[in-house]
């Protein structure tokens, strides 16, 4: 890592430009990028290849290892807990002073170039920005209201699924890193569980947990003792998986639902405007719940029917040389057009 003063992951190249891969036992982290304000500008430009995130990949990794459970929401707090003490170190300076306002750390920089200047060999030993940094936060740090960790902007760290991936992202998921500063910087990797199975018993316990779908049923498994934590871990791995299948199964359900009533909008009948005591009345396709209206609607479309119906026969008799054929296919565009008919009388009498 190269530092240019207190501007500790700076410098003109970064070793970890968008791509970059570290790895533990059990997870890998890759650095995807950076947004500003929801874009990407020169400041973006800047962070992704200026600014070295090897340390701040070491704390998720380090955090996952720390939370030792695979859950989630245990993994963010402690990279969370792991970012604010990080960043109110030396090492974390350079990230917090370039994203913090000028005016809101400009004591603590006037404060480490004083330091600098007036460095004392005797009482402090040979010079270095570290050496200096740790004189001033120890100060500031004893003085109430002005410790450093009250700089610390707003900021939040989260998982999420890779909802437009396939089978290959099933282990994948995107994290944000999100500071809410100077500008609203959004830090982006992707973190993959590895699946690790280093044994027969771990393999083995891969397979039992598959028909296990909740964690108290692990209790429950004729096992020895001894087995119930590779289990548990197994179990907490395919968790892991399921979260991803589960979330696309659900936004599969919503995009149906979605098609469904939209498809019940498209069929929704015409709307009828009529005369109600002087007055227009805007009806939507609804059937009244008067009896006395379905049976007058019931009687007219019969007698309409049996009126067509007549028209028909006189028109088959009117016309003798016709096949049988062309009669039948004759009649069969009569009943369309019949049909057709009773459908528009339905359709003003309701």
């Amino acid at each position: 890592m190269v530092y240019y003063g207190f501007a500790t992951g700076f410098g003109l190249s970064s070793k970890t430009k968008p791509g970059i891969l570290l790895e533990n036992e059990k997870y890998k982290i890759q650095f995807k990028g950076v947004m500003c304000d929801e874009t990407k500008n020169i400041v973006s430009h800047g962070f992704e290849y200026c600014y070295d995130w090897k340390e701040v990949m070491e704390l998720v990794l380090a955090a996952t290892e720390k939370a030792g459970n695979d859950n989630i929401a245990d993994i963010e707090e402690a990279i969370e807990d792991a970012m604010r003490t990080w960043m109110t170190t030396f090492q974390g300076w350079g990230l917090l002073s370039s994203i913090l306002p000028a005016g809101a750390h400009r004591h603590v920089v006037l404060s480490l170039a004083y330091a600098s200047f007036n460095w004392n060999l005797e009482t402090g030993g040979d010079y270095s920005e570290e050496k200096v940094f740790d004189a001033v936060k120890l100060v500031y740090d004893n003085i109430e209201g002005k410790q450093l960790k009250s700089l610390l902007p707003k900021f939040g760290v989260w998982f999420e699924e890779i909802v437009d991936g396939g089978e290959r992202e099933e282990r994948k998921k995107k994290f944000t890193v999100f500071f809410n500063a100077k500008w609203l910087l959004e830090v982006k990797f992707i973190v993959e569980k590895k699946r690790v199975n280093r044994n027969l018993l771990e393999l083995a316990a891969e397979a039992a947990v598959r028909a296990i779908e909740r964690d108290d049923e692990i209790e429950n498994l004729d096992i020895p003792p001894a087995l119930f934590g590779v289990v548990r871990d197994k179990f907490r791995d395919t968790e892991w998986v399921r979260n991803y299948w589960r979330l696309k199964a659900e936004i599969e359900d919503d995009e149906d639902e979605s098609s469904v009533q939209e498809l019940t909008g498209k069929l929704v009948w015409p709307v009828n405007v009529g005369e109600v005591d002087g007055s227009e009345c805007d009806s939507v396709g609804k059937m009244s719940d008067d009896p006395n209206d379905e049976l007058k609607v019931n009687e007219k479309a019969a007698a309409v029917v049996d009126e067509v119906s007549d028209g028909c026969d006189d028109i088959v008799e009117d016309v003798p040389d016709v096949t049988k054929h062309e009669a039948e296919g004759m009649f069969s565009v009569w009943l369309f057009l019949c049909l057709a008919l009773l459908l528009g009388v339905l359709l003003t009498d309701l």
